[in-house]
């Protein structure tokens, strides 16, 4: 629901479900402080993204207990620029690179026999 909700932020702020997508009563004093410092329309935005960044970062507690220290709540590009360039880190993963006479092994069926040899 809140990635359907990204599209359309606004519709955060007249929805039924509101209170249920806010999982936690410090979520509810965010969306309290968010309405408070933004306008209506970025505080929609800004309540949407963050929940975003909560489930798609797996950090709900970690990140609400956060930005509720802040005094004010930091801007989306902030919190959007911690936030991609965390998503955008990826891991160092070392690959082996084959040698050539093991591609012609594999093609001429070699390495079955090789197989059978070890067992």
């Amino acid at each position: 629901m809140i990635h359907a909700l990204a599209a359309k932020p606004q519709a955060f702020r007249f929805s039924q479900l509101r209170d249920d997508l806010l999982p936690t009563p410090q979520y509810h004093q965010l969306w309290q402080r968010a309405e408070q410092q933004f306008d209506p329309q970025q505080a929609c935005k800004w309540m949407v993204s963050v929940l975003r960044f909560a489930y798609d970062h797996d950090c709900e507690s970690p990140l609400a207990a956060e930005l509720l220290q802040q005094n004010p709540l930091p801007e989306l590009k902030a919190l959007q620029k911690r936030f991609i360039r965390r998503q955008a880190t990826q891991p160092d993963i070392p690959a082996k690179q084959h040698t050539i006479d093991t591609y012609d092994q594999l093609l001429s069926g070699s390495w079955i026999t090789q197989e059978m040899a070890y067992v």
